[in-house]
């Protein structure tokens, strides 16, 4: 994994140039991919010249890192403040708070959602440019949680819970970003309701007898 004083600077990670180059590189990444693009296109999108992107960024692989970096924190705050709020409710319930802020985070940002899947999966497996590192959320809290309601004998043992928390992260992920394409499709409400339905702990819940 790159060394992260090479990534960028974090004394200069604000003001108006470093938003710029950042509002803008999500849009191009998001359209583009990061293949598509390099650090001549970014600083003349943000009209900015290259030398103030490479004042902030050692390359367009740090450039993409930070945009992950501001993603990642606005999703998972999202979701840690939505299960806070609904600790100790049925478990369906909880499944729904989570992902119905993933779902609103997408809605708000769809750039730099769409620009922080790009190049990585969402559970930390690089799919593009070597030079990338392992990005993405971490299945292990939703393994946790998992684990512990198989023990509590709330949960189907047939379900192995580390398959199923990296399986789903992936998941619903890969449909939000879908729903982003074409979000006139399909209402919010129907993809949110249909990834609880498929949320691990809701799909293999053992009703109380």
């Amino acid at each position: 994994m790159p060394d992260s004083n090479q990534d960028s600077n974090p004394a200069k990670e604000s003001g108006p140039a470093y938003e710029k180059l950042m509002s803008v590189g999500a849009d191009l990444i998001a359209q583009n991919g990061l293949d598509g693009i390099n650090t001549n296109t970014i600083a003349r999108a943000a009209h900015v010249g290259v030398g103030t992107f490479y004042n902030y960024f050692a390359d367009k692989f740090a450039f993409h890192r930070a945009i992950v970096k501001r993603g990642l924190h606005l999703i998972q705050s999202a979701i840690t403040q939505a299960h806070a709020e609904t600790r100790g409710r049925p478990i369906p319930e909880q499944a729904r708070a989570g992902i119905a802020a993933l779902v609103e985070i997408a809605e708000q940002n769809p750039r730099l959602f769409q620009a922080t899947f790009q190049g990585a999966s969402a559970a930390g497996r690089s799919t593009s440019s070597r030079r990338s590192p392992s990005l993405g959320l971490s299945p292990r809290p939703l393994e946790q949680r998992l684990r512990a309601l198989a023990e509590e004998g709330r949960l189907d043992l047939g379900l192995d819970p580390r398959i199923a928390a990296r399986a789903f992260i992936e998941m619903q992920f890969s449909c939000v970003a879908h729903w982003l394409e074409d979000p006139g499709a399909h209402d919010s409400e129907v993809l949110i309701q249909t990834l609880t339905h498929l949320h691990p702990a809701v799909a293999a819940e053992i009703a109380p007898s």
